[in-house]
């Protein structure tokens, strides 16, 4: 009687075994998580703060697999700003598109429209995004010690689709050099200058109010102010109002709409 042939157990499949598919599904999903875990990790503060350890961690994953995927820190960061950046850009296009869109006249009233438009669909955006107000502070804080990372970012954005931010900016510029040459503006405003106050003075709101609100109210009390804790439900984002007997940041808003129509208009607008 012969005896049975044993034949040796099959070798589990290795990962060089999957289907090709398989394994470009299997590392797409690899990148989301590490993606995930990085964006959770470098909104917590500075990029020189962060490691690479953690974020690994979190991820479940190694350090050499996130080598493998993004090169380095450097790279990951990158990658994980603009996919952030790229989530709140469909938010923003859909609150600052339909001020663009306007059509654009050459009367003061027009002007004072498109103006106030832009102010109270920035402001509203940034209301409503807290984690794009803290990205923005880390950024700035990550692009004055480390140059280089704007580089890196506008080297991605060449790479991939232009993001709405930047179609926005340019939509933006182009409606004030409009009303430039339709003499909307007064000698010696230009549009760049202009577009860049009317950002930097939203921004400052969600930056800079707290500290500011905080330092006003001892320096001159709450005398003349409105009641900021009405002025956080107003605007429906308690976590960006100032101190109570500060600014409110609807009373902010209209100073600083009524500033811009006044001093950039060269016929502001009856009221």
């Amino acid at each position: 009687m012969s005896k049975p042939i044993n034949k040796p157990a099959p070798k589990p499949a290795t990962r060089s075994a999957l289907p090709p598919r398989r394994r470009a599904r299997d590392s797409e999903r690899t990148k989301a998580v590490i993606l995930l875990a990085a964006q959770e990790v470098f909104l917590k503060g500075d990029y020189h703060q962060a490691s690479l350890s953690d974020i690994a961690r979190r991820a479940g994953v190694t350090q050499s697999l996130i080598h493998h995927h993004f090169g380095s820190k450097k790279g990951l960061y990158v990658a994980a700003v603009h996919g952030y950046l790229a989530e709140l850009d469909e938010g923003l296009k859909g609150i600052m598109q339909p001020g663009l869109d306007m059509p654009g006249g050459d009367s003061p009233q027009d002007g004072a429209a498109f103006i106030t438009s832009a102010l109270r669909a920035y402001f509203r955006f940034l209301s409503t995004h807290e984690q794009c107000v803290r990205l923005y502070r880390i950024l700035d804080l990550s692009m004055h010690n480390d140059p280089d990372l704007v580089a890196g970012l506008d080297e991605l954005d060449d790479q991939g689709r232009e993001m709405s931010t930047l179609h926005l900016m340019r939509a933006a510029h182009d409606r004030l050099c409009a009303m430039k040459e339709h003499g909307q503006l007064r000698p010696g405003v230009e549009p760049l200058p202009l577009l860049s106050a009317m950002l930097c003075a939203v921004e400052h709101w969600f930056t800079s109010s707290r500290r500011l609100n905080h330092r006003l109210s001892q320096a001159v009390g709450s005398a003349g102010a409105t009641d900021a804790k009405a002025g956080d439900r107003g605007s429906g984002h308690a976590g960006f109002g100032g101190a109570q007997g500060g600014v409110a940041p609807e009373e902010f808003l209209n100073t600083v709409i009524d500033v811009f129509l006044r001093g950039a208009l060269a016929e502001p607008p009856a009221k």
